[in-house]
């Protein structure tokens, strides 16, 4: 008798969760064409929002991103100094800053592998804007996002290009400033509907 009830239970429950999960992706993918389509549509460019945080906390971007948060699209810039670490909302409509957290001396303290990282990216000549402008020429489309990467051990700046409704992964050498591999992003990345 427990088996014939515990059956049907489970099956309902997997059932639950499959729905869940696809309404979970479903929301996801929704996101993510929201975030494609808040740049796309913005009157900041992501180098002019990286010009306005670098300005902002005399330091160098390491990663641009975008976040929704209260009801708005935000690029979150993460840059980086000798001293300090710190993350800079610009508002894509506006270009305006509208805020700026710096890390505390905790995260600075145990997170010895992104110091390595931050060395690397201060000594490399090509900058995350210079990166940008080059992966949106080589794609011909509008940058949604990018980061500075540690690559198998080799440097590199990761740029995300949207493009006729499609977004490809543009990799630029950190050194040269050459683009290295340009491929679609993969699933489960950005993509725009």
């Amino acid at each position: 008798m427990f088996r014939t009830k515990l059956v049907p239970a489970t099956m309902a429950a997997v059932i639950a969760l499959g729905t869940a999960g696809a309404a979970f992706a479903s929301s996801g993918e929704k996101e993510n064409a929201n975030e494609i389509s808040a740049v796309l549509n913005a009157k900041t460019s992501i180098s002019q929002a990286v010009a306005a945080a670098e300005k902002q906390t005399g330091g160098r971007a390491m990663k641009v991103d975008v976040e929704h948060e209260k009801g708005t699209y935000l690029y979150e810039i993460k840059t980086v100094s000798k001293d300090k670490v710190s993350e800079v909302f610009v508002d894509p409509a506006s270009g305006k800053i509208t805020r700026t957290d710096d890390e505390g001396l905790i995260a600075k303290v145990f997170d010895k592998e992104d110091q390595a990282e931050f060395a690397k990216l201060a000594a490399s000549p090509v900058t995350l804007s210079t990166a940008v402008a080059t992966a949106e020429k080589e794609i011909g489309g509008k940058a949604i996002e990018a980061a500075f990467e540690n690559e198998d051990g080799k440097m590199l700046f990761e740029v995300e290009v949207a493009k006729d409704k499609a977004v490809h992964k543009v990799m630029i050498d950190a050194a040269s400033g050459a683009v290295v591999k340009v491929s679609a992003a993969e699933a489960g990345e950005h993509k725009e509907d």
